[in-house]
C-alpha cells in the first residue's frame, strides 16, 4: 500500500472522528442539562419547607416534617427519572456518560464557588464538606444502581424497569445519605426515615405515569419490543 493511498485513508477518517465526537456531545446535551437541571431544581427548593403534612400538636412538633422537609427532598427524585428516559433512548452507555459529564459540571461549579467566595461561605450554603461528599457519593452510588437495573430489566412488561430502577436507585441513594446522617444527629430517626423512604416510593409510581406519557415522543433502543 503506498503512502499516498494511506495518508489519504487518514484524512478520510479524521472528518468522521470529529462528527462523532460533536454527535456524541450533542447528544449529551439534554440528558445532563436534565439532570443539571433536577439538581439545580433541588437546590433552589432547599429553604422552602413543606408543612402540608403536619398533623400533631405543637408539643410533638418532632413528629411533623414540616420544619426539615424542603422542596429540595421532594424534587431530587426526579434525577432518577432522568436516567431511565435517557437510558431507553440511548442506552446505558452514554446514560452514564452524561451522568458522569454532570458531576464534572458539577464539581466545576464547586471549584469557582470556592475559588470565588471561599469555602467557609460555600459550606454555609450548602452543608460541610464531609456532608457534601457522603451526599455526591451515595447520589453517583443510587445513579449507577438506577442505570444497571433499568438495563437488566427493560423489557415487555414496560413498566417494569422504569419501576425498579427509579424505586431501587432512590432507595440506595436514601439509605447511604439519610440513614447516615440521622444515626449520627439527635433527629428523631424512624418517621424521617419513613418519610424519605415514602418519597421515593411515591416517585416511583409518579415517575412511571410520567415515563408512560414520554413513551410515545422518546423512542427507544431497537431490540427490547418497544420497552
Amino acid at each position: 500500500m503506498s503512502d499516498q493511498s494511506i495518508e489519504t485513508r487518514r484524512k478520510n477518517a479524521g472528518p468522521g472522528l470529529v462528527s462523532r465526537a460533536f454527535g456524541v456531545c450533542a447528544t449529551l446535551l439534554l440528558p445532563v442539562g436534565g439532570l443539571i437541571g433536577v439538581l439545580a431544581l433541588s437546590y433552589g427548593g432547599r429553604n422552602r419547607y413543606v408543612t402540608t403534612f403536619d398533623m400533631f400538636p405543637p408539643e410533638q412538633w418532632y413528629l411533623n416534617p414540616g420544619y426539615w422537609l424542603n422542596y429540595g427532598h421532594l424534587a431530587l427524585p426526579g434525577i432518577f427519572l432522568v436516567l431511565c428516559l435517557t437510558n431507553r433512548r440511548y442506552g446505558p452507555g452514554l446514560t452514564m456518560s452524561a451522568v458522569l459529564v454532570s458531576w464534572i459540571i458539577v464539581a466545576g461549579i464547586f471549584i469557582w464557588a470556592v475559588s470565588t467566595y471561599g469555602l467557609q461561605a460555600v459550606q454555609g450554603e450548602l452543608a460541610t464538606l464531609p456532608v457534601m461528599a457522603t451526599f455526591a457519593g451515595a447520589l453517583f452510588a443510587g445513579q449507577i444502581l438506577c442505570v444497571y437495573l433499568f438495563d437488566r430489566l427493560r423489557g415487555i412488561p414496560w413498566w417494569r424497569a422504569p419501576f425498579y430502577a427509579i424505586l431501587w436507585g432512590g432507595v440506595l441513594y436514601a439509605g447511604l445519605f439519610y440513614v447516615q446522617l440521622l444515626m449520627q444527629s439527635d433527629a428523631p430517626v424512624a418517621n424521617r426515615t419513613a418519610v424519605i423512604l415514602a418519597i421515593h416510593v411515591g416517585w416511583a409510581f409518579l415517575g412511571l405515569f410520567i415515563y408512560q406519557l414520554f413513551r410515545r415522543l422518546i423512542r427507544p433502543l431497537p431490540g427490547y419490543g418497544g420497552a
